[in-house]
């Protein structure tokens, strides 16, 4: 009998598992696909089956990938995953995939939630890092293009939500499992661990379950910059073309940087949940976590100044930084129903995220590697996050029609200090400024949602959300600023099935993007945008708002494969940017304004099927392609261009071929995306990254132990930035260049070997 046949568990905790228990609004959401809440074991990744995404039966346009998707690459985190999805791209630095951007649009367009709850971060744009939410304890991951009413409105470029494994749902017993990853850089082998344990009482009245986590995590890179003058090359539109990062002595740069960079992470969780069941249709789950996150940064850069006509040594500079990030969190959910055709439930939760940094720099002399006393420089960061929230929900099922509604209120403060210090002429690092603010946002949301069925074919949702937000901010010794915003945003979702193997599906929806906590606060920040400038936040700046709407279309193909075609565009107006409003002594004084709107329009693609049709029955086959095109008026270039960030586009494309004979399966997958225009204060930056290749190696025994190998960044991929620097608003917009600032970043090679087993 051929086992693939490894039942894999919960194998690690994570920030978000507070969140892991669904409220019912949320849970219709995180449910509508084809798969079960209760999750089978013997079906998850460990046969040799060909894999595709799942078809949703969700009104509003959604895609849906279970864990066995992803699971032979042996993915590390939510990131990992996200990669291979349909129009998600990343412009983090290359090797790391923390900030998914959906339709490519960053700086908090994109909305990440867990079981369909929104998750405290870090920084104060608001993003979410995916990069500490462990591959292991995910069920599957949704990619909404278009929401319902029932989930946050926060999402215009679409949300990811991330569905987790419920411990209560696995069976009694325990697994583990051990991972060695190896560098190419530094030639070391770092390793991860995982146990976890389950049960339930002899009736099957009580469940619980107990995971452990311990997890290495690492990035090696190096960096070259040139600065060249433009003047000396009036031929060359951004440098590219005169840059010379492998060959020192043809470098025509008026100054030179290399930089070595290390990322090394260190994460330690624990989590339990336990479940009663309450009468005939009562559940009760409460659960809790704790995670414990230390990374430790390192940069060595040596620099080089024209001198004539060669480069000379001008300084070397080292940059430690420490991270330390502890988060707790617990929640309590009561699931129940009043009647046969009405459920409700009923969640709270509260959860605490803690996060420190402290930045070294240090600089020395060239020549001799003396340091200097008095060019040192230190920056410490301390943030507090606090939430606590409820919500609950009501459904009624009738024979044509279902109708949800519910409630959800949320209670943030959050707190953040960040000093600066530098060296005197005798080396003792005093404050040379200080920045400290507390924000309080206050959520009370309620919606309503209908879902009717009009004849066989045609099925239609429509709904409203209600988001009232009271946020107060205060600055150190500043007055306290108070805001309060009542936003009405409906949505429409319309499912038409043409043929038997055919669904048309069409949405209209609003969403928003709200402001970062740092563009709020009334307090002065010095030499922003640039040197003698003062930027102050805005207490009033006013929500982003969007118009959304979706067409697609989805096609069955044979061995439950999935082809599909979706056209998105989103109006978005209220716009923030960062304006000019008056002069200083020496500069400008700018604040942040709601101006403009802008625009985002694209198409999509994405096939995932056996290759039976071609006599290929073992073999399975996955792409996607997402074109984008945006537009939106810029203040400082006084022009439409493109959104910051956003990609020309993303694609993904992979190979898996079984081989039933020796219970063996191996695979490829190649991600790229395209060039991205960035427009700043006297700056245009151009972004480009190299492709990805991840090849794996999968081996399952009868014993019921899987062995894979996996290899990424197998081309050395390498991101490329181009700056266009200018030296007054002036200069850009009459597109006088000052000088070319280009760069190029390069990554390792990273193999990871992982045995499986359970007990």
């Amino acid at each position: 009998m051929k086992r693939a046949l490894f039942k894999q568990r919960l194998l690690c905790g994570c920030m978000v598992l507070a969140f892991a228990p669904h409220a019912m609004a949320q849970e219709e959401q995180a449910t509508k696909g084809e798969t079960s809440k209760t999750l089978n074991l013997e079906e998850i990744v460990v046969t040799g089956q060909i894999v595709t995404r799942n078809r949703t039966a969700s009104v509003s346009p959604e895609l849906t990938y279970d864990t066995e998707f992803f699971q032979k690459f042996e993915p590390v985190s939510a990131g990992d995953m996200l990669k291979r999805v349909p129009g998600v791209a990343f412009t983090s630095d290359i090797g790391e995939y923390d900030a998914p951007q959906m339709r490519g649009m960053a700086d908090g367009f994109t909305q990440v939630l867990v079981n369909g709850r929104p998750l405290p971060g870090a920084g104060n744009d608001r993003t979410v890092l995916v990069d500490r939410v462990p591959a292991e304890i995910i069920e599957r991951i949704e990619i909404i293009r278009s929401p319902g009413a029932d989930i946050d409105s926060q999402g215009v470029g679409g949300t990811i939500n991330i569905i987790l494994k419920e411990g209560a749902t696995l069976p009694e017993g325990g697994s583990v499992r051990a991972s060695a990853l190896y560098s190419a850089k530094d030639k070391k082998l770092r390793g991860a661990g995982a146990i976890s344990y389950s049960g339930r009482s002899d009736n099957d009245r009580i469940f619980y379950s107990v995971t452990a986590n311990l997890q290495q995590r690492f990035n090696a890179k190096k960096f070259v910059e040139e600065k060249i003058v433009a003047g000396d090359f009036p031929d060359s539109f951004d440098g590219r073309d005169l840059f010379q990062p492998d060959n020192f002595d043809a470098s025509v740069a008026d100054g030179r940087a290399v930089q070595l960079d290390s990322r090394e992470n260190l994460d330690i969780s624990l989590n339990a949940d336990v479940t009663f069941k309450v009468g005939e249709t009562g559940e009760l789950r409460f659960d809790g976590f704790f995670i414990d996150t230390d990374r430790d940064e390192r940069e060595d850069t040596t620099e080089w100044e024209r001198d004539g006509d060669e480069l000379v040594g001008d300084k070397t500079a080292s940059q430690d930084t420490e991270i330390s990030q502890r988060n707790f969190g617990f929640s309590a959910l009561y699931e129940g129903a009043f009647s046969d055709v009405t459920t409700y439930d009923a969640m709270v939760r509260y959860s605490q995220f803690d996060n420190t940094s402290d930045q070294y720099d240090r600089e020395f002399d060239f020549d001799d590697g003396t340091e200097s006393l008095d060019d040192r420089e230190r920056e410490l960061i301390d943030s507090l996050d606090k939430e606590i929230a409820a919500d609950f929900g009501i459904k009624h099922d009738f024979d044509s029609m279902s109708l949800k509604y519910g409630a959800s209120t949320k209670f943030k403060n959050r707190d953040y200090g960040l000093i600066l210090q530098e060296a005197d002429d005798f080396g003792t690092l005093e404050t040379e400024s200080e920045s400290e603010f507390s924000v309080k946002e206050n959520r009370y949301d309620a919606y309503v949602v209908g879902e009717w069925q009009l004849g066989s074919k045609v099925t239609l949702e429509t709904g409203v959300r209600l988001e009232h937000t009271n946020t107060k901010v205060q600055a150190i010794g500043g007055a306290e600023t108070s805001n309060s915003v009542t936003l009405l945003n409906p949505s429409m979702h319309i499912q038409y099935d043409i043929i038997e193997d055919g669904q048309l599906r069409l949405s209209l929806a609003r969403t928003v993007r709200r402001p970062t906590f740092d563009q709020l606060v009334p307090a002065e920040l010095q030499d922003e945008p640039d040197d003698d400038d003062v930027t102050i936040g805005n207490p009033d700046l006013a929500m982003e708002k969007s118009w959304g709407l979706d067409l697609g279309y989805e096609h069955v193909l044979p061995g439950n494969g999935i082809f599909g075609v979706n056209f998105f565009y989103r109006k978005v107006s209220d716009l923030s940017q960062l304006i000019r409003i008056g002069d200083t002594d020496d500069g400008g004084l700018y604040t942040f304004d709601n101006v403009g709107s802008g625009k985002t329009y694209g198409i999509e693609f994405d096939i995932s099927t056996p290759l039976m049709f071609m006599g290929l029955d073992e073999t399975g086959f996955f792409a996607n392609y997402t074109r984008i095109w945006s537009s939106r008026y810029d203040e400082f270039l006084q022009e439409d261009v493109r959104f910051n960030h956003q990609p020309k586009y993303v694609y993904n494309f992979g190979l898996t071929q079984n081989f039933p004979s020796i219970e063996a399966t191996a695979g490829f997958s190649f991600q790229k995306q395209g060039l991205a225009t960035s427009v700043f204060y006297a700056e245009i930056e151009d972004q480009r990254y190299g492709g990805n290749l991840e090849l794996f190696l999968e081996k399952r025994f009868e014993s019921g132990l899987i062995l894979r190998l996996t290899a990424n960044n197998l081309l050395n991929a390498e991101s490329g930035q181009a700056e266009r620097n200018f030296d007054s608003l002036d200069d850009m917009r009459a597109g006088v260049v000052d000088e070319f600032e280009v760069e190029r970043e390069k990554s390792t090679r990273v193999f990871l070997l992982t045995a499986r087993y359970n007990f």
